[in-house]
């Protein structure tokens, strides 16, 4: 198989590291590759832990890693907007970000597919999450200042459909953040299959960087901003795909961290399991330096744009 930039691909076969069934992501005329077969029910490939059933998702250095980033992302869009105004995040999760918008000042909606998901973060921060696809919900046009796809448009099964829908509801000059795993980047190259980020079935649509920049274009965004800073999702990535092309147990230190890990971590070996966490350890601090370096030199696993939309 030629690696994900290539001008002739083959099918790239990989396997859901919670339930076991096999997909295959292939390359589309849209620039995108996409997961196949697309589940008829994708619930079941969404279990409580996924988005965290307890207030706290993961230990509580990374959630306090992971809201400082959030800060850090909430003050960037407000500068760049220059006034705030009402904002919509598009899968907000857990809701970690919209509560940091709110705390500038902004107003806040944020979307999520099912009731379960938009709990926490109605019970969590008190905020309005909408559930349903985006196109169902009955937001006017241009009645947002900034739209947010945060590592969702990649659960899309039309994420055309979600960036014209976004262009639709922001204001002439509105923002939009958003932010995917990089398909093109060096760490996906390598033995796909093996990629963190890869995630099938839950990502249906992997966007090598080029291809994103280009639909944003098609649907009226200039890009103001380009980033490749998100050392959250690069840092573990890179460990965490080591591991896995090392043979251990598929995102195995990633289901130690959850808060309540799945049955799937308790089942490993326990060499894997000390392998898993001795490994990331140690690798920890060489994964912070190589994290920079691919953030400076525009190599990381992970693309962050933000883009304007044009009057």
């Amino acid at each position: 198989m030629t690696s994900p930039r290539g001008a002739e691909v083959a099918a790239i076969l990989a396997k859901d590291y919670l339930t076991g069934e096999g997909f295959a992501v292939v390359p589309t005329a849209a620039g995108w590759w996409a997961t196949t077969p697309v589940p008829s029910a994708m619930a079941r490939h969404y279990p409580g832990h996924y988005y965290g059933e307890k207030v706290r998702r993961y230990p509580w250095l990374v959630e306090w890693l992971q809201s400082a980033l959030y800060r850090r992302r909430a003050r960037w869009v407000t500068r760049e907007s220059g006034f705030g105004g009402k904002v919509l995040d598009i899968g907000c999760g857990p809701g970690h970000l919209l509560a940091h918008f709110r705390a500038l000042g902004w107003r806040t909606v944020g979307t999520e597919f099912s009731p379960a998901a938009a709990d926490l973060p109605r019970r969590r921060y008190g905020l309005d999450v909408r559930t349903g696809n985006l196109g169902d919900m009955d937001f006017p046009v241009e009645s947002f200042d900034a739209v947010i796809s945060w590592h969702t448009l990649e659960h899309m099964r039309d994420p055309r459909s979600v960036l014209e829908q976004s262009a639709r509801l922001l204001k002439g000059g509105g923002l939009f953040l958003v932010s995917v795993p990089d398909f093109s980047s060096p760490e996906a190259q390598v033995k796909p299959s093996a990629w963190f980020h890869l995630d099938v079935p839950r990502h249906l649509v992997h966007f090598p960087a080029a291809c994103l920049r280009e639909q944003l274009r098609q649907c009226g965004f200039k890009i103001e901003a380009e980033s490749y800073w998100a050392p959250e999702y690069d840092a573990f990535s890179l460990m965490q795909t080591w591991q896995n092309r090392m043979g251990l147990a598929h995102n195995l230190l990633y289901l130690l961290l959850k808060s309540a890990p799945p049955s799937g971590a308790a089942r490993a070996a326990r060499w894997q399991l000390a392998v898993a966490v001795v490994g990331g350890g140690l690798m920890l601090p060489f994964s912070a330096v190589v994290t920079l370096w691919r953030a400076l030199t525009k190599r990381g696993a992970v693309i962050v744009l933000l883009a304007r939309k044009i009057k």
